[in-house]
């Protein structure tokens, strides 16, 4: 496991940077960490949040799994395959539209990502290890209002 908490220094010991930089490197940093963390594992980013919302949404399209992954219905083909490659999910024609393939998780694909998601729990609890529960759940709370605010989604 990774260290402890890095001590921080003081509040006015220099200029804080803006908001939206700080979220920007926050998010550059738990990518990297989830990237080296998930690659034992097998899985990049991508693969992980699309098992992730293929678990929690169902079965999706390709274009409908790359608008909820923040990625372009090409990048995502590439992710579906390797998916499929490795078993981690099926595709089948959807019975409204022949022509739309639903993608689903497999039992090994459920099975890899209860596994990963306790890794990227992990990345959590460090990266947030300095607030106390309440205030994390406070946090989770404004981060999904300000996503709603800029008219993203979920």
């Amino acid at each position: 496991m990774q260290s402890s908490i890095r001590p921080r220094p003081p509040l006015d010991a220099e200029p804080r940077p803006r908001l939206s930089y700080a979220l920007a490197r926050l998010e550059r940093a738990i990518r990297k960490e989830l990237d080296d963390r998930l690659r034992p594992h097998g899985l990049t980013v991508p693969q992980f949040t699309a098992l992730s919302i293929l678990s929690s949404r169902g079965e999706l399209s390709n274009a409908q799994l790359a608008r909820r992954c923040y990625v372009t219905p090409q990048s995502m083909s590439e992710v579906i395959l390797a998916l499929e490659r490795d078993g981690l999910i099926t595709r089948s024609p959807d019975s409204a539209n022949r022509r739309v393939l639903r993608t689903a998780l497999t039992t090994r694909g459920r099975d890899t990502l209860a596994v990963c998601e306790a890794v990227v729990n992990g990345v959590e609890e460090e990266a947030f290890a300095h607030l106390p529960p309440a205030a994390r759940k406070r946090f989770g709370r404004e981060m999904v209002d300000a996503v709603h605010n800029l008219g993203a989604g979920f």
